[in-house]
């Protein structure tokens, strides 16, 4: 068992997290890090984003798999779980490049241009990403009760609204880092 983090650490990390709408969340997902973070808001937002792009990826990994054998509620829901599935892995390859650009902001070299084209950047993967995700619910919904209440509808629709939850609090750490 790992020891339990430092009381600065976990300070900062309950300091940190209280720049996210979902402070609690934020702090249980990110505890066994505390240690790791040394009071750089930029490395919490790193091991957020991190978490949350390796959730997408599971997530994406199982919607390609429910899309083999379809919803059982008609073509329409069918053809939607195939856009969620699409939509949900694309985002997810751009989960390097979020990570690439907080890392810069770990660095932090370079103007203050170069450090708010960094930021810019991991925000707007980081907010496309639980865009869609929050999309794919939309798409289940407009597809009708069937689909929705199909067991592949009850999946998508709940792990879009969990990995987009993970990827919000990313981006919101992301959003408060400073120059």
């Amino acid at each position: 068992m790992a020891p339990a983090p430092s009381s600065s650490a976990i300070c900062f990390l309950r300091a940190s997290c209280a720049a996210t709408d979902a402070p609690d969340v934020c702090y249980n997902l990110l505890l066994p890090y505390a240690d790791t973070f040394h009071g750089s808001l930029a490395r919490v937002a790193r091991a957020a984003s991190a978490i949350a792009e390796a959730r997408q990826h599971d997530f994406a990994d199982e919607l390609a798999r429910l899309k083999l054998c379809g919803t059982s509620a008609g073509k329409v829901a069918d053809m939607t779980l195939v856009d969620c599935s699409n939509e949900v892995s694309t985002s997810n390859m751009f989960s390097n490049e979020i990570l690439g650009h907080i890392d810069n902001l770990i660095a932090h070299q370079g103007s203050q241009k170069d450090f708010n084209s960094h930021r810019f950047f991991a925000k707007d993967l980081l907010y496309s990403a639980e865009s869609g995700m929050m999309q794919c619910v939309d798409w289940f919904h407009a597809a009708g009760e069937a689909a929705v209440s199909s067991p592949a509808g009850k999946v998508v629709i709940a792990g879009c609204t969990t990995v987009s939850g993970y990827v919000d609090i990313a981006f919101m750490l992301v959003n408060a880092i400073k120059f």
